[in-house]
C-alpha cells in the first residue's frame, strides 16, 4: 500500500501522479499552470525508472551525504563496471566504477543540494550510468537553478582534478600516455565524466537537465500563450539528431586512425 503522506515529496516533480520512491499520489495543484503537469510527464517517465528507482533492493547502498540520502541500485555497478571495463586488468576496472560513482554523486548532490538551499528536502538514486536527485515543485526561476546546479558540480570537479593535475606533476601530457597507469586511468575516468559527461547534459534535450533548464526558460521569458511542451520536444528530437550525427562523425574519424 502507498503511504498516505510522502514526509520528503521525493518524487512529485518528476513522475506523473505518483512519487518514485514511495508511490505516494502526486497532489493536485495547479499553482504552476498545466504545462508543469505535462512536463512531469516527459521529462523523466515512470517507465524510465520502472527497474532502477522504482524498485528497492536489499543489495540497494545506502548512505547520508551532507544530510542528503542516497541510494545506490546494484544496477549502477553494474553498467558503471561495462563502460569502464578493462579485461586484462580488474583494478582499473574496480578504479573505473569508483570514478563513475563520484562522478556522477557529485553531479546529483548539486541537484540536490540547490534543493536543500531553498529549504527543500531531497533525495538522491543512482542507477544506470546516471542518477536523480528528486525534490519538490517549484517555480520556474528555482527549478533552473537547480537543473544548471548539477552539471557545474560535476565540471567544477573536473576542474579541480584539472588543477591538482596541474599543481602535481610537471609534464601532464607526458603522464597522460601511460594509460596502465591507475592513476593516469583514474585522472582519465574522471575529466572524461566530469567534462563531457557534464557538458553533454546541458544539451537542450529532454529528459536532460539542459532540456529542463529550457522548459524553464520558456516558463521564464517565452510567450505565454506558444504550447511550450510543443516547442521543447522539438527543440529536443532536433538536439538530439545533432548530436547523433557529430557522435557518428567522431566514430567515424576514430575508425579511420
Amino acid at each position: 500500500m502507498p503511504k498516505k503522506n510522502c514526509v520528503r515529496r521525493c518524487g512529485f516533480d518528476f513522475v506523473a501522479q505518483h512519487c518514485i520512491l514511495c508511490d505516494t499520489q502526486r497532489p493536485q495543484s495547479s499553482d504552476f499552470g498545466d504545462f508543469q503537469d505535462s512536463v512531469s510527464e516527459i521529462w523523466l517517465p515512470k517507465e524510465l525508472f520502472m527497474i532502477g528507482a522504482g524498485n528497492e533492493t536489499e543489495f540497494d547502498l545506502r548512505f547520508r551525504l551532507f544530510d542528503v540520502p542516497v541510494r545506490v541500485h546494484p544496477l549502477f555497478w553494474l553498467s558503471s563496471a561495462m563502460v569502464t571495463w578493462r579485461g586484462d586488468n580488474i583494478a582499473l576496472t574496480l578504479i573505473g566504477i569508483v570514478c563513475v560513482f563520484v562522478s556522477v554523486l557529485v553531479h546529483e548532490l548539486g541537484h540536490a543540494l540547490m534543493a536543500r538551499r531553498y529549504g527543500f528536502p531531497s533525495e538522491i538514486v543512482l542507477v544506470f550510468l546516471f542518477g536523480l536527485a528528486t525534490s519538490t515543485r517549484m517555480t520556474p526561476g528555482r527549478n533552473l537553478r537547480i537543473s544548471a546546479a548539477g552539471p557545474l558540480a560535476g565540471l567544477a570537479l573536473a576542474a579541480i582534478v584539472y588543477i591538482v593535475l596541474l599543481i602535481t606533476v610537471q609534464d601532464p601530457l607526458d603522464f597522460l600516455r601511460d594509460y596502465d597507469s591507475p592513476k593516469v586511468f583514474a585522472v582519465h575516468m574522471m575529466l572524461f565524466f566530469g567534462v563531457f559527461g557534464n557538458l553533454v547534459n546541458f544539451v537542450p534535450c529532454l529528459p536532460l537537465d539542459g532540456g529542463n533548464i529550457t522548459v524553464n526558460l520558456f516558463e521564464l521569458y517565452g510567450p505565454r500563450r506558444r504550447n511550450i511542451k510543443e516547442i521543447v520536444l522539438q527543440i529536443s528530437v532536433v538536439s538530439s539528431a545533432l548530436l547523433a550525427v557529430r557522435g557518428a562523425w567522431c566514430l567515424n574519424s576514430a575508425l579511420q586512425v
